[in-house]
């Protein structure tokens, strides 16, 4: 899960105000208008599953590529990395299942 933010028009107070994206892997899931604070979420589980297991399956890969490209980044950053992803795994997750609720 990630957070961007971007300068949208609300479409409940239809102004043009800074807003939080909230990515859930490749796809939007939240937005959030700063100014006035209503909330969107988007229903991306039926897009979100397929998109896991295809993430899942080109993780060697990828982690081949970066240890070719800088083996010293990948050692250093590998540790930090693997013990968050569980956490980051579940703030996903929910970031979806609200969605979903919402949607």
């Amino acid at each position: 899960m990630s957070v961007e933010e971007s300068f949208l028009r609300c479409t409940a107070c239809e102004q043009d105000a800074e807003h939080e994206v909230v990515y859930a892997g490749r796809f939007v899931s939240q937005i959030r208008c700063t100014g006035c604070g209503a909330v969107t979420r988007l229903d991306v589980s039926e897009d979100y599953l397929p998109d896991l297991r295809q993430r899942i399956s080109s993780k060697p890969r990828r982690l081949m590529r970066r240890l070719r490209r800088d083996p010293g980044e990948l050692a250093s950053s590998l540790p930090e990395r693997t013990l968050s992803k569980p956490l980051r795994m579940a703030q996903e997750f929910r970031t979806v299942w609200r969605s979903r609720q919402d949607g």
